[in-house]
């Protein structure tokens, strides 16, 4: 007697997309060093509106970004300041120049 029931190539393929996808999605994300699950909460999270970073982290983010990018501003202006003189210097001397050449 044969069996009572038959599965047709297409729910084969359902399957083993159900199975395959998530494996290769999690495998890929374990390669990258990523933690796949954090990826789908987040996704889950943008689209709903919430947020699976609790807000004093969000928070402490902001507070070192903003460190950091008056750490970047200040090493500009010594930068600037460091070549306005150079530029300074350097006009000096082609005054110099200039005027022992006349």
């Amino acid at each position: 007697m044969g069996p009572k029931y038959k599965v047709t190539g297409c729910a084969r393929f359902f399957v083993f997309l159900v199975i395959f996808v998530p494996a290769v999605f999690f495998g890929a994300a374990y390669v990258r060093g990523e933690n796949g699950m954090q990826i789908i909460k987040d996704f889950y999270h943008s689209i709903v509106g919430g947020s699976s970073v609790d807000k004093g982290a969000k928070e402490a983010e902001g507070v070192k970004e903003a460190e950091r990018v008056k750490e970047a501003e200040g090493a500009k202006d010594k930068e600037i300041e460091r070549l306005k003189k150079e530029i300074e210097a350097k006009d000096k001397e082609i005054e110099k120049l200039k005027s022992g050449e006349k």
